[in-house]
């Protein structure tokens, strides 16, 4: 962790990063403490010629590198990244750290995102509307954690946060209810955030808890966890 470092700063900084980097669709996102980390799937478009695998030092992924050259020295959320592409296997891996801060980011191309690896039937269009989806939760989340603090005061808070993708049970329903046109936009899965405390006084998850202004509750506890949706996201706090 980094000394000083919040919760807080690290969802400000993770949440514009994200937008910046791309808006590639999140295959997985967690947040311990400071410690900001997401798997993105980079789009096939962004790279113009596509090379694959396996690698020498004679034939390097030049489409990957060349991406990330032209990002070099440009700043992404108000830092410098630095980039380190793994080629060992068939696809690149793109390694993005922002100096200064303990946010992390792994680009991966699609061939490596499976359906499984999301809980998904099948990948798709869907997957384009996540990253805004996502990025307007972590947002609000942001708010409540500093309105909390800032109403009960104390020490910052700290939490654990991860981004899953569990299976969509009224899919099926919903898809019956749209013109076939938009279909491919439908999520078959419900993108989940689940929160919980590392450090925060009791005042501070009373603040917390009272001041979920935006989302709406869904009615739903698992294992004493509350559930609330934000948009299309869901999250999940300690009741």
């Amino acid at each position: 962790m980094n000394p000083g470092g919040s919760s807080i700063e690290a969802l400000i900084i993770g949440k514009v990063f994200m937008g910046e980097i791309g808006a590639f669709f999140p295959v997985g996102m967690t947040l311990r403490g400071d410690e900001f980390e997401a798997v993105f799937m980079m789009r096939a478009s962004q790279l113009g010629h596509r090379t694959a695998g396996p690698y020498t030092p004679d034939r390097l992924p030049v489409d990957a590198m060349n991406w990330a050259n032209l990002r070099t020295g440009i700043g992404i959320a108000g830092h410098f990244p630095s980039f380190r592409i793994d080629a060992s296997g068939l696809w690149p891996r793109i390694h993005v750290e922002l100096l200064g801060t303990a946010v992390r980011g792994l680009i991966v191309m699609p061939e490596e995102v499976t359906a499984e690896s999301v809980n998904a039937p099948y990948l798709g269009e869907w997957q384009e509307q996540i990253s805004s989806s996502v990025r307007i939760a972590l947002d609000y989340i942001t708010q409540w954690l500093t309105t909390c603090h800032y109403q009960a005061g104390g020490t910052e808070p700290s939490v654990d946060l991860d981004l899953v993708y569990r299976p969509d049970d009224g899919y099926e329903d919903r898809l019956a209810g749209v013109d076939e046109r938009v279909r491919e936009l439908i999520p078959p899965v419900r993108p989940v955030f689940e929160l919980r405390w590392r450090s925060a006084s009791p005042a501070q998850r009373k603040a917390f808890a009272k001041n979920l202004k935006g989302a709406r509750r869904t009615g739903a506890r698992f294992h004493r966890r509350l559930g609330l949706r934000i948009g299309d996201v869901e999250l999940e706090v300690p009741g």
